[in-house]
């Protein structure tokens, strides 16, 4: 599992590089047009890595996928917020108001709750909620 929120961890910051990488090299445009953007893409050495890291943090998360339950993982991706909004005051110089960063502690208050859940795959005891607080529905034949 360690390894797992490990790599999860390395793809989250991965993508929060590539969103940076994409706004500074799309920030360097002195066009908004849609055809100047898109060729930006095959252009600018800052918008490919963008993209480059992307598809590196997506082949991160499969692998993830395929240690952690879905219903677990995914929810830390939230922390991706954090980590660009701190590179975007950090590298981009963007103003962050308090109100912002009100939200940004709300979300790690709730990865923070999410983290402790983790129970791994262990059947439940029955009546009482125990690991699962939703029921799944029996199939009946």
């Amino acid at each position: 599992m360690w390894i797992a929120l490990a790599v999860l961890l390395m793809a989250i910051m991965l993508g929060a590089a590539g969103q940076i990488c994409l706004k500074f090299g799309l920030g360097k445009l002195d066009s908004q047009a849609a055809f100047v953007v898109i060729t930006a893409m095959f252009r600018d050495w800052y918008v490919l890595a963008g993209f480059i890291a992307y598809g590196v943090s997506s082949l991160m998360y499969l692998f993830v996928l395929s240690r952690l339950d879905v219903s677990y993982a995914y929810p830390f991706v939230a922390i991706n917020y954090v980590f660009v909004t701190f590179l975007a005051w950090l590298i981009l110089k963007e103003s962050v108001p308090t109100l912002r960063l009100v939200g940004l502690a709300i979300i790690c208050i709730g990865v923070v709750v999410l983290s402790t859940s983790y129970r791994g795959h262990q059947p439940d005891s029955g009546g009482s909620l125990g690991t699962s607080a939703i029921e799944r529905p029996v199939n009946q034949e």
